[in-house]
């Protein structure tokens, strides 16, 4: 698997893609053999892969949300109307995770930087994070974009753990203690990091140790996703319907809302995006076919 296979497959037709997401859900839990849960944010992604999972795999497969208590009052209705929907709670709030890791500015690669630049003892990562490593050696640059630099200087911390404190920690203790899997809407075009995650993953599916997961959308793109809602007639969070900016509404359903008069208000994020790389298009031509996934494709 590399980038140009990720950009074909990007490139297929959306009941290509369909057909394939099936296939990577049932070899998944053919392969685990254990009882899939979709993660669910009320955002249009996960609500497109409830409505996917449930059309074509299990009528009746349950869907995980993690309540942050920082989401926008439209999200958690558009939650709570949803069926056969678990809802899950952090350990801490929003506030205490900002207050112990800093903020989660710009994007979780950059943010990661910052902090390590701010806290490491390494001059190597120091050096790393500040200059990139060797691109005539074939080494991918892990450089902090010249343009947020300036914040190494800031007197307030910035890290990517709040997603990780939020979200990921409580769905982890939720698989431990149900003993479930998790399905994930995420997609590799979304960011730089998602598309290396695929890559190395080798496809939409992970069987190794705690990285037990399927995420059958890795291929979609945000076109695919509003295409499929318009087929068919996919209910989704009516934040997308009006005035609010789409990259608040993924921060409201990834549990940092931007909105004054979202809950706990004080601890309101930057809404700041990075700007994303050549897999980040929209579909084109379409390969002539597509094939069901077996196993980790």
């Amino acid at each position: 698997m590399d980038y140009r296979e990720l950009a074909e497959r990007q490139r297929w037709t959306l009941h290509q893609k369909i057909d394939h997401s099936v296939g990577v859900i049932e070899a998944f839990l053919a392969q685990t053999g254990k009882i899939g849960f979709i993660s669910f944010s009320g955002g249009k992604d996960s609500s497109v892969l409830v409505d996917l999972a449930r059309r074509y795999v299990d009528r009746d497969m349950k869907a995980v949300f993690c309540n942050t208590g920082n989401e926008y009052p439209e999200i958690v209705r558009f939650v709570r109307g949803t069926e056969n929907v678990t809802i899950i709670r952090p350990e801490y709030t929003v506030r205490e995770v900002l207050e112990k890791y800093g903020f989660p500015l710009i994007s979780k690669e950059q943010a990661m930087g910052i902090r390590q630049v701010k806290t490491t003892k390494s001059e190597k990562l120091r050096n790393i994070r500040l200059h990139g490593t060797d691109r005539n050696r074939g080494w991918i640059s892990g450089k902090i974009a010249d343009k947020w630099q300036y914040l190494i200087a800031e007197p307030f911390m910035i890290s990517e753990k709040c997603c990780d404190c939020l979200k990921k920690r409580p769905l982890a203790k939720y698989v431990r203690q149900t003993g479930e899997v998790p399905i994930i809407g995420t997609m590799a075009g979304e960011s730089r990091l998602r598309a290396q995650q695929y890559i190395r993953r080798g496809g939409c599916n992970s069987f190794s140790g705690s990285s037990i997961a399927s995420h059958p959308l890795s291929i979609w793109t945000d076109e695919d996703i509003w295409n499929y809602i318009r087929l068919f007639d996919v209910p989704y969070c009516e934040l997308y319907d009006k005035d609010t900016p789409e990259q608040d509404v993924w921060c409201a359903a990834s549990g940092h809302s931007t909105r004054p008069d979202a809950r706990d208000s004080s601890c309101c994020t930057s809404s700041i995006q990075e700007p994303t790389g050549f897999l980040w298009g929209t579909p084109t031509t379409a390969l002539p076919t597509a094939r069901r996934c077996s196993g980790r494709e």
